[in-house]
């Protein structure tokens, strides 16, 4: 079975012959032997080949030209750098008791109604309709919060 994605002529040959051609081409050494040679050659060589010294690698060849730079390729100014000083993030949980109630309730209590159905199908039904109660409730708490109307300068956008 041959390899047809190794040779553009889909001729196969074995993997070193094909990796040297390869090597040869890239470092603009002109093959003077197809790879169908050189597995000829590579089937006659020793079992064992002797390791060989990797040639110098080109610098340019992993240069872009400058106007396919990317994001990455920005580099900021020192002075950029020691200005900023990031603003302490505000403590877990030091928000308002209500509100983190609310989303226990609106979360939580689905999650366990469908963990009732799931294991516990006759559960009492005053724990039933007190779950979606709970639910509903922490639901209707947040929606309440919610801020009536936009601010008409506010874009959204916070830095």
């Amino acid at each position: 079975m041959t390899n047809q994605f190794h040779e553009p002529g889909g001729s196969g040959g074995s993997d070193d012959a094909v990796w040297e051609d390869l090597v040869r081409r890239l470092e603009h050494e002109p093959t003077t032997q197809p790879a169908h040679e050189l597995e000829a050659d590579s089937a006659q060589a020793p079992a064992e080949p002797t390791p060989k010294a990797a040639p110098g690698v080109d610098p340019t060849l992993f240069t872009m030209h400058p106007a396919l730079g990317g994001p990455r390729d920005y580099e900021a100014s020192e002075e950029l750098l020691e200005d900023f000083v990031p603003a302490d993030p505000p403590a877990i949980g030091s928000g308002n008791p209500l509100v983190n109630l609310a989303w226990v309730a609106a979360a939580g209590a689905p999650l366990v109604l469908l963990l009732l159905a799931i294991f516990w199908r006759r559960a009492p039904m005053p724990l039933w309709i007190g779950l979606c109660v709970l639910a509903l409730g922490g639901g209707a708490y947040l929606f309440a919060r919610m801020p009536r109307h936009r601010h008409d300068n506010d874009d959204g956008a916070q830095v």
